[in-house]
């Protein structure tokens, strides 16, 4: 299996989506940027953007960053005719597509650190005076915790999606709907059970006194969708005539 997912990780040195994957964050960064500076009587603070920032990550960038970037890198399984070859290979499919998945996490931890950085560097530039140790170590839990949790949110619609061959765009449209329906439903309790906004109670979000935050219900659905995630790859994929 190790060898597997090195081999996957050599695999995305090749897709240039990669680049979307990276031009996507750093929008909605600047985003965030643009609607600090853009609100009447705000205060221009590097809180206040790294909160834009994962505002604009779970409801509008990351879900379907993710589902576009896995998606892809499954479908050009199908595109190369290279996952034919698993019929005489010793691996099989459901170890193939769950490397990809494991490799894509990989995905997870640069666009957190790119988000931090740029985050960090914007804030700089902005001549934010909040900038000290314990901001940037909230800021760089949030945004970890929050990428994390849409990653694991969307993982049951990258496997549906990517069943069949150059469907993955239908997953990747659903994947925007799913993080923008989260921005609704962050306004009331109903933020412990929607998977994308897991991430906000999980972190600690700044919200009102009237939204009760409960982290065991949170991670319980995230639990949830990953045993979901691991049974949908397993029925879809263990059959070799399937491909």
């Amino acid at each position: 299996m190790l060898r597997i997912i090195k081999t996957e990780f050599l695999k995305y040195k090749r897709y240039n989506i990669l680049w979307i994957g990276i031009v996507s964050v750093f929008f909605s960064i600047v985003l965030a940027a643009f609607q600090l500076a853009g609100t009447n009587n705000s205060i221009v603070s590097y809180t206040g953007l790294s909160e834009g920032v994962v505002w604009n990550h779970f409801s509008l960038f990351l879900p379907f960053t993710f589902a576009l970037v896995i998606g892809y890198s499954i479908n050009r399984e199908y595109t190369d005719y290279t996952i034919k070859n698993i019929l005489v290979i010793p691996i099989s499919k459901f170890e193939m597509i769950l490397s990809k998945i494991i490799v894509g996490y990989g995905l997870v931890i640069v666009e957190w650190l790119f988000s931090f950085a740029v985050t960090l560097m914007l804030a700089v530039f902005m001549r934010c005076t909040d900038i000290n140790i314990i901001v940037c170590i909230t800021s760089l839990k949030q945004l970890f915790i929050v990428s994390t949790c849409c990653y694991i949110a969307v993982l049951p619609v990258v496997i549906i999606s990517t069943k069949k061959q150059n469907k993955f765009f239908s997953g990747v449209i659903f994947s925007f709907f799913y993080g923008f329906c989260g921005i609704f439903l962050a306004d009331g309790n109903f933020i412990n059970l929607y998977p994308v906004t897991t991430g906000l109670v999980l972190s600690n979000y700044t919200h009102e006194e009237r939204i009760v935050y409960s982290p065991l219900l949170s991670i319980c659905v995230l639990v949830v969708i990953l045993v979901c995630s691991i049974l949908l790859l397993k029925v879809f994929n263990t059959k070799k005539n399937d491909i």
